[in-house]
Formats: structure tokens, sequence, C-alpha cells
């Protein structure tokens, strides 16, 4: 596995799995270095999710969560990147 090395740096990675590790390894999250990255979580996930491991590949990555913000919109004219949403 190349572990997204073919892929290179992405502008926004949408995490795997509500942040389960064994889906979003360190080494992938490294290789694709996103300056944003999307969780899509509940609150209160009953399986403890996301994993700490994740968010600690995370830092210094901007995250936005559906837990915190709610819904996430992220649009491109292919130049630019616009991000909104539900909460702040």
């Amino acid at each position: 596995m190349d572990n997204g090395n073919k892929i290179g740096r992405v502008n926004v990675l949408l995490l795997a799995d509500s942040g389960f590790a064994q889906v979003n390894p360190p080494e992938w999250i490294a290789a694709l270095h996103p300056p944003l990255a999307i969780l899509s979580v509940a609150a209160g996930d009953p399986d403890g999710l996301p994993e700490q491991s994740v968010l600690d590949e995370l830092t210094g990555t901007t995250l936005l969560r559906t837990d915190w913000n709610g819904w996430i919109e992220v649009s491109t004219d292919g130049n630019g990147m616009w991000v909104d949403v539900e909460k702040k």
C-alpha cells in the first residue's frame, strides 16, 4: 500500500468512519497533508469516536466536525475554495 503517496497533498480530506483509527492511518494522513479535514461524527458517539490518535495526527490542520459545526459545505470553482458551516 502506498498510503496516499501517489496522490500527494490534497486540499480537503473527509476522514473515514467517524475517525476510526484503523481506516485513517497516520501515514495516510501525513502523505495527503490536508490543510482542511472534515470529520462526520455524532455528538457523544457511543463507540468513543473519533479516536484521539487520529485527532493527534491532524495537529496544525483545520478540523471541522459535524458534532461541533453542524452541517459543513465545501464549494470550489476549480481555483478557489469556500467553506460554510452551520455553527461557527
